[in-house]
């Protein structure tokens, strides 16, 4: 299995993604990879990357299956970041026995690349979203739109891990987690930020992803498109896993 990827400051005045890969994970040939969007200082990213991934195995080692394994592994961590100041978003993937299994809280996404289209693994977790407006409004949560608002400061992701000022009002570490078999006609897994797909469509990833063979030159078009023909301006950290 060959990945790649790139992590880019972009326009802003500080870096606050993290990311973590492993493409032996656990020493049994599984791959493990995640991108962690910060806000409010880079600590809670810094943290979660590596962190998580070792709870994560911990559970699965100890029997349980790979969405319970991500469910406790976020929670875990969240509670571990108490009494800090900082979040982060988190978009997190395994791979074993040839089926991916994600995990996502905000609203970094993965997606699976084929010939001929592309599925979207995780859930996009903003206001726009109805189930997560709702959850936020029934928890006290002041909405202006896209931010959700608890006293004077404002927050875009309605899940995060971290951001213990914000669980009151339903901003909760619980992901979302999918599976997916891979099939013949899938040729790349990727894994980014918002930094990516607020200003590249899914569409647009997969179009450029199909003319590219190698993760690296693929990432490397990734940041072409998004900091220079298109003028991105936010933190920017693409994972790419061939799938062939």
């Amino acid at each position: 299995m060959q990945a790649a990827f790139i992590s880019e400051q972009g326009m802003r005045p500080e870096m606050e993604d993290a990311h973590y890969l492993d493409l032996n994970f656990g020493g049994r040939g599984w791959a493990f990879g995640g991108v962690f969007d910060g806000h409010g200082g880079r600590f809670a990213a810094e943290y979660a990357a590596p962190r998580l991934s070792e709870i994560f195995l911990e559970k699965l080692l100890a029997g349980a299956s790979p969405a319970q394994a991500f469910t406790e592994s976020y929670k875990t961590v969240s509670v571990e970041l108490k009494g800090q100041d900082s979040g982060t978003t988190a978009v997190t993937f395994f791979i074993g026995d040839s089926i991916i299994f994600t995990a996502n809280a905000g609203d970094a996404r993965a997606i699976v690349v084929s010939n001929t289209g592309f599925t979207q693994l995780t859930t996009d977790h903003r206001l726009d979203n109805p189930a997560e407006r709702q959850r936020i409004a029934q928890m006290g949560g002041v909405i202006r739109y896209p931010y959700v608002y608890r006293g004077y400061l404002g927050l875009m992701p309605t899940r995060t891990i971290g951001d213990e000022y914000f669980k009151p009002v339903g901003v909760i570490a619980t992901p979302s987690v999918s599976e997916h078999r891979i099939t013949p006609e899938d040729i790349f897994l990727i894994a980014a930020c918002d930094g990516l797909f607020d200003v590249v469509t899914n569409e647009e990833v997969a179009e450029l992803a199909r003319q590219h063979a190698q993760p690296e030159s693929l990432v490397e078009a990734l940041k072409q498109e998004v900091l220079v023909n298109r003028f991105g301006t936010d933190n920017l950290t693409i994972i790419a896993v061939s799938l062939q």
